[in-house]
């Protein structure tokens, strides 16, 4: 295997290795948050603690407006009953009756509001739990498929760490420094075909002599354009 070639494979892998290390990161990212599923959560607690406070309303009027209606009874009961001769205290009455007749007419207006706001709450409550657990199933399916693949990126990142430093072992320390130096400086692209005498990366020919020296394979021979290390492609 010439020079060339082992840089070229090494450039293979380091580009593979940048993608694949992009990929873990965003796949263990997406692992560890887990604020989508929090968040669907504390969505139907808002829906079940409002149906909750809502039919808790419902009951208290319920027993108020029973209360009112029963005080209207015994007034009524207390006008009409014989016992009450009085015009003042009967007009008393009558004024109390009007009132708490009015009273248990509101109480009433409010608690069929409540029942029907019940009625709307259980049934959306009903709809977005089956939703919410759908939503479950498909977030456990999703973590199944993120934990398979970050496994698996986790299994070639390895193996390519130890290709990468077996091929860097095969190479002189002052190519090392000048392929890790143009990967840096050329978005991860330290080569650069030449065919015809053309770099295919900044389109610059090359003198002939250079082009020789490239197809033997064994020299480093870098593009008078682009800087790159070219080989024959």
């Amino acid at each position: 295997m010439s020079l060339t070639d082992i840089l070229q494979d090494l450039q293979s892998i380091d580009q593979e290795w940048d993608d694949k290390a992009h990929q873990y990161q965003a796949v263990s990212a997406q692992l560890g948050d887990q604020s989508p599923l929090e968040e669907r959560r504390r969505s139907h607690q808002a829906l079940a603690d409002e149906l909750a406070t809502t039919r808790q309303a419902l009951r208290d009027g319920e027993l108020e407006f029973t209360s009112f209606q029963q005080r209207a009874r015994e007034t009524e009961e207390a006008l009409y009953s014989g016992r009450v001769s009085s015009p003042k205290e009967l007009e008393g009455l009558h004024q109390d009756l009007a009132s708490l007749r009015r009273r248990a007419s509101s109480l009433e207006d409010t608690v069929l509001e409540a029942m029907a706001r019940v009625d709307e709450l259980s049934e959306a409550a009903e709809r977005d739990a089956a939703e919410l657990r759908a939503f479950e199933e498909g977030w456990t399916r999703e973590r199944g498929m993120l934990v398979a693949s970050y496994r698996e990126l986790r299994a070639r990142l390895r193996v390519l760490q130890e290709e990468r430093a077996r091929l860097r072992e095969r190479l002189d320390p002052a190519v090392l420094r000048l392929y890790d130096e143009l990967r840096a400086k050329k978005g991860g692209q330290a080569l650069s075909p030449l065919r015809d005498r053309v770099c295919q990366t900044c389109r610059v020919t090359q003198p002939s002599s250079k082009a020789q020296v490239i197809q033997s394979g064994n020299q480093v021979v870098t593009c008078e354009g682009c800087g790159r290390i070219l080989y024959q492609g």
